[in-house]
């Protein structure tokens, strides 16, 4: 039996259709986003980092060309990308990503547990160095996770992205949707590397270092966060998040103020999928 020790949340990767775009709705939501970073494979990005570590990563195509010519190469980072757009649009949330200790072990254990990982792909710029390596479920062709080994992250230049209007501290939880969450409960086991599960009536919760991973059934996407997603095809579909915040009268005074739309469901204050945010965000006060 595979050891296994938690592995803290990272990041996760939502497509949108041009950074700008993502920008505004962003920083319509109250957050603070980093200036564009470009991928030397074709893509760009532009971060929300917070201060428990965790960040969004809205990405978009920057060079299409480049991006082509790299996915021929096995490029999974942008193979999987293009896969979730060719299926759901450009505007979504694809990608899960967890902290790696060493790539090429990982790479290799995650093989013998029987998922394909393909190439190790490596992000390399100014300030920033890290390896990735995938675990891709084949019943799951809309969402994916990979953990990722930094080997040099601009910390400096991320600690003055911290301090958000909204008063976000960071991702929570990360909320999954499929009809059967236990159906992929050893797939997600071996890639959070937490054994333990709590199994509930509407799904189930594995507690991470820094944040929690849960997966609902269509059922309680709906109780808990408004979504209305019946639907009979399976596979695991990534369809919020919970935002940590101060003061939820704060956020909800500034969505008011932006003309965002939104809603209270229990202890959370929900903001529907909207272009730019291609998911469900819920602030929850800490």
């Amino acid at each position: 039996m595979t050891k296994l020790e938690p592995r803290k949340l990272d990041h996760v990767v939502l497509p949108v259709p041009d950074l700008d775009v993502a920008r505004e709705r962003l920083s319509a939501l109250g957050f603070t986003v980093a200036e564009d970073g470009r991928h030397k494979f074709g893509t760009e990005n532009c971060c929300v980092h917070f201060a428990n570590g965790t960040f969004l990563e809205p990405l978009a195509i920057g060079h299409r060309e480049t991006v082509e010519a790299n996915m021929l190469k096995g490029n999974n980072f942008l193979i999987r990308d293009a896969t979730y757009r060719f299926r759901n649009g450009d505007n979504g949330f694809s990608m899960v990503v967890f902290i790696g200790e060493n790539a090429r072990a990982e790479r290799k254990m995650l093989r013998q547990e029987g998922y394909r990982t393909g190439k190790m792909v490596t992000v390399k710029r100014p300030g920033v160095y890290a390896r990735s390596v995938f675990s891709i479920d084949e019943r799951a062709p809309d969402f994916s996770c990979f953990l990722c080994q930094w080997l040099e992250k601009d910390l400096k230049n991320q600690t003055k992205l911290v301090g958000h209007e909204n008063g976000a501290m960071g991702i929570s939880r990360v909320v999954l949707c499929e009809i059967v969450p236990s159906d992929f409960q050893y797939y997600l086991q071996i890639v959070s590397g937490q054994r333990d599960v709590q199994s509930h009536s509407f799904g189930m919760d594995q507690n991470l270092p820094n944040a929690v991973l849960s997966v609902l059934t269509p059922v309680g996407m709906k109780s808990f966060y408004g979504v209305d997603d019946a639907t009979d095809e399976r596979g695991l579909k990534a369809k919020a998040i919970d935002i940590e915040v101060n003061n939820l009268k704060t956020v909800e005074k500034l969505l008011k103020n932006n003309k965002v739309g939104h809603l209270q469901i229990g202890v959370r204050l929900v903001v529907p999928p909207a272009l730019g945010q291609g998911f469900t965000i819920a602030f929850m006060e800490k």
